[in-house]
């Protein structure tokens, strides 16, 4: 079907283009990327604002980034405000911030309502957050779901309940998925013990989905001792840190599970046991692979966090729970979603310990690990410089004899690492190394985590001689 158009030398578009990205869908629908991206590139030619935002999008698709930034613009300088929205997340995406504001600023003028929450996370990014708030509103105004969500977050973290609570039901009525838990947070529904799902998709735990999800464990007293979940779970939680036995890890699932049923009638025992949870699903996604076990992972710490916020008991290590499990999900799905909510949930862990408590390091380095990461998604110096001190901050918290210490040490290595080769500072590279071996050095033998930092200090050692020579 497509042979004449691979033998056929370049003509001026046609005056409709449509036919030739109909031809360039199929192709791309057939893997044949190239072609379509010859196809697309002709089309390209049109005048037509509104093909050249969809043409921009394939083009994309094809790989031919170059490509799509002129289809965007030429969209753009016509007007099309999907092109200019387009525009600017590429500049984003690029780290020309600027260039991003300026596209999404125009986007936003010419009616595009999405562009509103895209520009008002961007203004938060940079440090305004009036205007943040103001385009937040405007887009939620507008009937975005997005920017409701975060129009519901930012007025909590404000104070206004009462606005947020407004929000929330024009939420849900749009059947957004986060719209149960921010329900949750905004009326305090965790504090009558109600335990609504997350989301539509996610159905109720019940006896028969559990035993088909997990295996079942060994029903040993020793573990699952009833007359106290909560110390039980928390107890093998703590064991499971040191251990990768799998069935000590599906007895101490058990156990939180257990602990959550238990504590429906007390908002704060909810809220730690929900945590717990949270964290061994987030262990046994990490060690079996299981997307499904870190997906309620997720829902368990936003549970927990809820009620730990209506409760006033221990926000900041609820927080640190599901901040460390959207980290490992945006590094599976690379959701952008998944990764502002983890820096969002990380700060606000942050802020709820003391600055010379031990639990503070934690919170820095799940803190840390999220920026890291949104500098690799944005390229913005900036971010990764508030990295590297939150990182710094967080080992001269802990001593080297800590059971912390090695994780925030490593953590604070691969923070310096990636500043190092992004400034090509040095100092850096051997502040590094040193870390990195430091932590290794405190890591036991049967530790899960020393594979993957022996790994790490291999290769800075590697570098280092490579340097040398």
């Amino acid at each position: 079907m497509f042979d004449r158009f691979r033998k056929a030398k370049p003509e001026p578009v046609e005056a409709d283009p449509r036919p030739l990205i109909a031809l360039g869908v199929q192709a791309l629908q057939n893997g044949e990327k190239e072609l379509a991206a010859q196809l697309l590139t002709r089309a390209a030619a049109t005048t037509d604002p509104t093909l050249l935002s969809d043409i921009g999008s394939l083009l994309l698709e094809c790989g031919r980034r170059d490509n799509a930034y002129t289809a965007f613009r030429r969209g753009a300088d016509q007007g099309e405000a999907a092109a200019m929205h387009n525009l600017g997340v590429l500049y984003k995406q690029d780290g020309l911030l600027d260039e991003a504001e300026r596209w999404w600023r125009a986007a936003c003028e010419h009616g595009n309502t999405e562009t509103h929450n895209s520009l008002a996370n961007l203004l938060r990014l940079r440090g305004d957050p009036a205007g943040a708030l103001r385009h937040y509103r405007l887009g939620a105004e507008a009937g975005s779901p997005d920017a409701m969500a975060n129009m519901v977050l930012t007025l909590v973290a404000a104070g206004d309940r009462q606005g947020a609570g407004t929000w929330v039901e024009s939420l849900i009525s749009l059947g957004h998925p986060a719209g149960d838990f921010l329900r949750q947070v905004v009326s305090g529904a965790a504090d009558r013990g109600e335990d609504e799902p997350d989301s539509a998709s996610q159905p109720p735990p019940g006896p028969q989905n559990q035993s088909a999800r997990r295996p079942e464990p060994r029903r040993d007293p020793i573990f699952l001792d009833v007359s106290d979940p909560l110390t039980t779970a928390e107890k093998l939680r703590i064991q499971v840190q040191n251990s990768d036995d799998p069935h000590l890890l599906a007895m101490a699932v058990e156990a939180a599970r257990i602990a959550v049923e238990a504590s429906r009638d007390d908002v704060a025992a909810t809220a730690m046991a929900q945590g717990i949870l949270c964290v061994l699903l987030r262990t046994t996604a990490a060690r079996t692979g299981d997307r499904s076990a870190l997906d309620e992972a997720v829902q368990s710490g936003r549970k927990g966090l809820a009620a730990a916020v209506s409760s006033n008991s221990l926000p900041g290590r609820a927080a640190g729970a599901l901040a460390t499990t959207l980290i490992d999900l945006y590094q599976i799905t690379h959701d952008p979603d998944a990764l502002s909510e983890a820096v969002t949930t990380a700060r606000f862990a942050g802020s709820q310990h003391y600055p010379d408590d031990t639990e503070h390091a934690g919170a820095l380095s799940n803190l840390v690990n999220a920026l890291v990461l949104l500098h690799q998604q944005n390229r913005d110096i900036t971010v990764l410089t508030e990295a590297v001190l939150h990182a710094r901050r967080s080992v001269a918290l802990v001593t080297p004899a800590h059971p912390r210490y090695p994780t925030v040490a490593v953590v604070a290595a691969q923070a310096l690492t990636q500043y190092c080769l992004a400034t090509q500072t040095l100092d850096a590279f051997e502040e590094a190394r040193a870390l990195a071996h430091q932590a290794l050095a405190t890591t036991s033998a049967g530790h899960p985590n020393r594979p993957t930092i022996a790994n790490l200090v291999a290769m800075l050692d590697e570098a280092a001689r490579r340097r040398a020579s």
